[in-house]
């Protein structure tokens, strides 16, 4: 569910702090993404021409690129929560009087922000259960790898508090940038 932009929240109040921090973020976590998918790119011109050119491959950057996708994913969720990208049905949602639809949307983003919490610290636990753990081809602990589960749901319960926040203060369903 897509809320206000970041400039207003409702009915052209000026934006509150936390619409601006996540929108600050936004933007950072795009920028982190686009990044990510630009060394993957690198990485595996690495992979294919020290194969196939070179013919001596390197054992590491199979394992790296996958890595690189993983925090991109964590990371491309927020931004698409922010920005309504998720796979919703709002066949219903669409159809109800607006007061409704506003409660409804609170709902949602009440059980959103249950489902980051867990994921936060779910993922939290797990990155420090597996710190000793070291990836197999790199000198780096699987605890740097599982770390992008919290950090995503904790950018997403910003994300969702930011989208409550503009529902409580009368906003719609207007997308943002």
């Amino acid at each position: 569910m897509s809320v206000a932009p970041p400039s207003t929240a409702g009915h052209g109040l000026p934006a509150a702090p936390l619409a601006r921090l996540a929108g600050a973020l936004d933007r950072w976590t795009c920028a982190l993404c686009v990044a990510l998918f630009a060394a993957i790119l690198v990485v595996m011109i690495l992979q294919v021409a020290f194969r196939y050119v070179l013919n001596s491959p390197l054992t590491w950057t199979e394992e790296l690129a996958r890595i690189l996708y993983i925090w991109a994913c964590y990371l491309g969720a927020p931004v698409a929560l922010r920005r309504g990208n998720h796979v919703t049905i709002v066949f219903v949602a669409e159809r109800l009087p607006a007061a409704v639809a506003r409660l409804v949307g609170l709902g949602i983003q009440g059980i959103s922000l249950v489902f980051f919490l867990a994921l936060a610290i779910l993922g939290a636990i797990l990155a420090a259960k597996s710190h000793s753990v070291e990836a197999i081809t790199l000198p780096i602990p699987w605890s740097l790898i599982y770390a992008a589960a919290p950090l995503s749901a904790a950018l997403m319960i910003l994300q969702s508090l930011a989208g409550g926040w503009h529902l409580l203060q009368g906003g719609g369903e207007e997308a943002r940038a």
